[in-house]
């Protein structure tokens, strides 16, 4: 019975760092892949999972490439759902010629194998859409979150904080950092009086102690000027 099984690769896919750690996603994509295995007598050798963006090229990822190029001919590889396989149609659509010449399915737990010539590949490109849409709605859904943050004061993350601001004992807003802003008014001062970028870079290391390329004065020169309060 073995032999007549199709060895195949479970791929999970996680954009989420926290849920790829807690592994609690991956794990239900897991078994949704083992009982579709068991259903349709897949012989299931490899599990591997992937904590990437769905709309990366498949030739980026490091897990899933190095699962693709140890598939073997006639073989599987299983996702739980379209999207966790990929959320491009350009990318997809180049995986699935890749996956023809090879001669390697590729299933989902819901449409079955979608680079076949059945209905799944109809679904398939049906769903592909929609799975691309969803990706640019959840882009543009946090863009205007972080946009709307960024207005509020509110901080985003991350170790770089925003040159004259400082974070506060709160943990989540923005406060003045006194130092950087006499800087920032010292940049636009001196540009109000025709002081090139260059030159306002060695003023500022002099009167401030302070190294700050040219080229990163032009841009908080150019980031500031529409909405800095002088004082």
């Amino acid at each position: 019975m073995l032999e007549n099984m199709k060895k195949t690769y479970i791929y999970t896919r996680n954009s989420d760092l926290a849920s790829f750690d807690r592994g609690s996603s991956a794990e239900t994509q897991i078994q949704k892949c083992k009982s579709y295995g068991v259903i349709h007598n897949l012989d299931i050798v490899e599990i591997h999972k992937e904590q990437i963006s769905g709309g990366k090229d498949f030739k980026k990822r490091q897990v899933f490439w190095e699962l693709f190029q140890k598939a073997e001919r006639n073989s599987v590889i299983l996702v739980s759902r379209l999207d966790r396989l990929s959320r491009s149609c350009y990318f997809t659509l180049q995986l699935l010629e890749d996956c023809k010449s090879r001669n390697i399915e590729i299933h989902t737990t819901d449409l079955g194998c979608i680079n076949g010539e059945g209905m799944g590949r109809i679904f398939f490109l049906i769903m592909s859409v929609f799975s691309e849409s969803e990706r640019i709605m959840i882009k543009e859904r946090v863009f205007a979150t972080k946009s709307r943050m960024r207005k509020q004061g509110r901080f985003l993350g991350g170790a770089n904080l925003r040159f004259s601001k400082k974070l506060s004992t709160d943990g989540k807003t923005y406060v003045d950092n006194d130092n950087e802003v006499k800087i920032l008014n010292r940049i636009f001062e001196l540009k109000d009086n025709k002081v090139g970028f260059r030159s306002i870079s060695k003023m500022i290391e002099t009167e401030y102690d302070r190294k700050i390329h040219f080229s990163h004065i032009c841009k908080l020169y150019n980031r500031e000027k529409e909405n800095f309060v002088r004082v």
